[in-house]
């Protein structure tokens, strides 16, 4: 009678098993199928937290494919501050700041020549300096006030000329020397 107990435990266990097994795919599909129709960022109270916290915690690595109200890294975040690790400062602008001389640069590159974003970015290039992203450009002029590069040059015809009279002065006198030399 003792040999038949064990094997019998390790059925009932098994099958007990099986069924939770079933019964918690059942509650993931049904999950997916309620998240589909919620927004799709739900912002959680500091209790709702802390449950989550509470039963997430016992779930260990399992959490990476059960947790579907926020991302799995969300939910490790929370762990960390939870456990008194600070968390980072947030920078209300995004991003880390460019270098007061990075946005003075494009300040005055955007008004001395009238270019758009992607220009600027071209000449910040040149002189070396590539990580800058055409939004970052875009946010440094819009805080400094000054309009895309098509409204900044909405001059006169006139006042093109008078701006890059001695270039184009140089161009035409040029091409009129090729010109003579093509033709002797």
């Amino acid at each position: 009678m003792a040999k038949i107990f064990p094997p019998l435990l390790a059925l009932i266990a098994s099958a007990t098993d099986r069924e939770l097994a079933k019964y918690i795919e059942f509650l993931k599909q049904e999950n997916k199928i309620l998240r589909a129709r919620l927004p799709k960022q739900i912002h959680t109270t500091t209790r709702e937290r802390e449950t989550l916290l509470k039963y997430g915690k016992q779930v260990g690595q399992a959490i990476h494919e059960l947790i579907t109200i926020v991302s799995p890294s969300t939910f490790l975040r929370w762990v960390r501050e939870a456990n008194g690790s600070t968390p980072k400062p947030a920078n209300p602008k995004g991003g880390q700041r460019k270098s007061r001389e990075i946005r003075e640069l494009v300040i005055e590159i955007a008004k001395t020549t009238g270019f758009g974003y992607t220009r600027i970015i071209g000449e910040l290039r040149k002189l070396g300096i590539k990580n800058i992203s055409r939004q970052t450009v875009r946010n440094i002029l819009k805080e400094h006030g000054i309009e895309p590069g098509p409204d900044r040059t909405s001059d006169s015809w006139t006042e093109f000329l008078n701006r890059h009279g001695e270039t184009l002065w140089g161009c035409d006198f040029f091409s009129e020397v090729d010109d003579r030399q093509r033709r002797t």
